[in-house]
């Protein structure tokens, strides 16, 4: 099974090896004609618990802004399509780098997260950057935008690949060279049934 259920909603497991990654899978289809149940953010709601899933946003955090997502509906949507904008952009810059006009997109939302970002340390006294844990609709998006541009900064962008199965496109990192699939049990396997049929049509 390729999806698990988080606060009532079926989610994909995450498979990409990073939070970045896994929001551009939030879609299957990439590159067609969209596909009955190809996406897993339908609506804010359903946003908010994937930022929970990915680990981008602490569950005690999510419950307000589900809550302010109730009361101003139409805000919340159009947060939703800046979502959708900013996926669509980091996938096309994932795996086309010269795509200038994707580019400024992410780069103009990861600019937006770090000018909210600010400097916490941990129990350790180790420092890192956070974006404020405030009730904003625009939350789920700066701190993915902030995970984008990580991963965009980070020699593990060199490793992306995208899964060849049919009505998928799911992004990963192949860390080891000889990861093909998003997974074997799923797009792998079911290349694996076809090839097997076509042989036998050919036999």
């Amino acid at each position: 099974m390729y999806w698990t259920e988080v606060l009532g909603y079926p989610m994909p497991k995450p498979i990409g090896g990073h939070p970045a990654l896994d929001f551009c899978d939030t879609y299957a289809g990439w590159g067609g004609p969209a596909l009955p149940g190809g996406e897993w953010l339908a609506d804010y709601d359903r946003l908010v618990v994937w930022t929970v899933h990915s680990g981008l946003l602490p569950v005690e955090d999510s419950q307000p802004l589900r809550t302010l997502a109730e009361r101003r509906g139409a805000p919340a949507a159009r947060e939703l399509d800046a979502v959708r904008r900013l996926r669509s952009a980091l996938y096309a810059v994932l795996l086309e780098p010269a795509d200038t006009a994707s580019f400024a997109i992410v780069a103009g939302e990861a600019e937006q997260a770090a000018a909210r970002a600010e400097l916490v340390a941990d129990a350790d006294g180790v420092a890192f950057w956070r974006i404020p844990s405030t009730v904003e609709l625009d939350v789920p998006r700066l701190r993915v935008a902030r995970a984008a541009a990580e991963l965009l900064c980070s020699p593990e962008r060199a490793l992306v690949r995208a899964c060849p199965g049919e009505e998928c496109g799911w992004l990963f990192l192949d860390r080891r060279g000889r990861r093909r699939w998003c997974s074997m049990a799923t797009c792998g396997n079911r290349a694996k049934v076809r090839a097997f049929e076509e042989r036998q049509r050919r036999g």
